[in-house]
């Protein structure tokens, strides 16, 4: 069986800027008591109610609601932001209040009318607020909050410790996020200043706080593990230029592991909007050191998982679906399964016939076959790859030269394609 012998590109690509660098913006905590009067006008705390939290100075839109006790703790509140509050729950007349700013305010408790559980919209709300400063009356809303008495005071005292106990896990939650806030951002700046070794540790702590104890952590778990993948990636590639083969090992594995991690960890932000760009993102990281570790280290392991997920990626992406489509087929090719490769790059083919990556991909496939009419099939393939990829493409110079070696070896040309019918236009 004859091989071409292909040449390889002298040193990996640089890393691909495909993370955005977004400092994390500082944020805080907000907490409190919601109690719900009784028909014999005494107080209970009010579990389930709903607290809708609207930014006033930006359009934004939080919300968090009462456990069993009454209590609330919402993480993930820019400090700087004017703030309308809006309680509503079962049972309850909903009632609201305005311009609370939390850097003053961190507590917010209030006891609600009892009603008929509906929940104000904020325009409702904006309506009454208009109304009352025109003098027009709260056009049937709620009244504002009314303080807490010495006697609902007294009431509280049973449930306190438990409050305090429930406050101080907040505040520790709180203390572990703006820690990891800090960590991320540093290793930002440390990444931009190519500092990967000091960004990398920066980048680890910010992996340390758990996605799983508050979904305000999801975004930054992610995002930080993602940015260890990046980085490693960059270390593994400089090494890997510099000869340094056994060493950038490691870092691409590494990136591997990460890049799971990111991946697993930003499924679960159902309510996120943008997380489906990021996992994208995420699934382009997975995919090009995957691809190191099958070709360069034989890790042909990873290809049946690897595949996997690129059609994970592929079904968020389906604009993109073709590209996907040469990426697992390169993960075949790399990983000495030819026949899938050439499947893999000829259902490309159908969709996009002049789809220059999937032409190349075939005829590096089918030139390494022991038949001699695949070997003619990828020369015609190469050939085909030249006359439709532009002369600055770096793969050029490499298939010319494979198609010597054939011309020369084995004494294989690339066949001209057959004239178009007299009268046709050629596509």
């Amino acid at each position: 069986m004859f091989r071409i012998s292909l040449l390889r590109a002298a040193g990996l690509a640089a890393a691909v800027a495909l993370l955005s660098t977004v400092v994390l913006a500082q944020t805080s905590q907000v907490e409190g008591t919601v109690k719900l009067k009784e028909a014999d006008g005494s107080t209970k705390l009010a579990a389930g109610v709903l607290i809708d939290i609207y930014r006033l100075d930006i359009k934004g839109h939080y919300d968090v609601k009462t456990d069993k006790n009454g209590h609330f703790v919402r993480l993930g509140l820019p400090v700087q932001g004017t703030y309308l509050f809006v309680f509503s729950g079962p049972g309850a007349m909903p009632t609201w209040m305005n311009n609370v700013r939390i850097s003053q305010m961190p507590v917010v408790d209030t006891t609600l009318d009892p009603g008929d559980g509906r929940t104000l919209t904020l325009e409702e709300i904006q309506k009454q607020i208009a109304q009352q400063k025109t003098g027009g009356g709260g056009g049937g809303g709620a009244p504002a909050p009314k303080a807490v008495s010495p006697a609902d005071k007294a009431k509280l005292e049973a449930a306190q410790k438990e409050m305090e106990a429930n406050a101080k896990e907040g505040k520790e939650l709180q203390a572990s996020f703006d820690a990891a806030v800090k960590h991320f951002n540093e290793g930002v700046k440390l990444k931009a200043a190519s500092n990967y070794e000091a960004a990398l540790s920066e980048f680890e702590e910010s992996t340390k706080l758990d996605p799983g104890k508050n979904k305000n952590f999801i975004e930054i778990g992610h995002r930080a593990n993602a940015q260890v993948a990046e980085t490693h990636y960059q270390i593994g590639a400089d090494k890997f230029n510099k000869k340094d083969r056994d060493g950038a090992k490691p870092h691409f594995e590494q990136a591997v592991t990460s890049i799971n991690k990111a991946i697993a960890v930003a499924s679960t932000a159902t309510e996120d909007p943008t997380v489906t760009a990021d996992l994208i993102t995420y699934y382009s990281i997975l995919d090009k050191n995957a691809q190191i570790l099958v070709e360069n280290y034989n890790q042909a392991n990873l290809v049946d998982a690897t595949v996997k997920d690129l059609e994970k990626a592929e079904a968020l992406d389906a604009a993109n679906k073709n590209k996907w489509g040469v990426l697992k087929a390169d993960l075949y090719r790399s990983g000495g399964r030819t026949d899938e490769a050439v499947a893999a790059y000829k259902k490309v083919l159908a969709a996009d016939p002049n789809y220059a990556d999937a032409i190349y991909g075939l005829g590096l496939s089918l030139i390494g076959s022991s038949e001699r009419a695949q070997i003619q099939e990828g020369a015609n393939a190469l050939a085909e790859f030249l006359a439709k990829a532009p002369a600055s493409d770096k793969r050029v110079p490499i298939v010319k030269s494979s198609l010597e070696e054939l011309k020369n070896g084995l004494k294989i040309e690339a066949e001209k394609p057959a004239a178009p019918a007299k009268g046709r236009k050629k596509p």
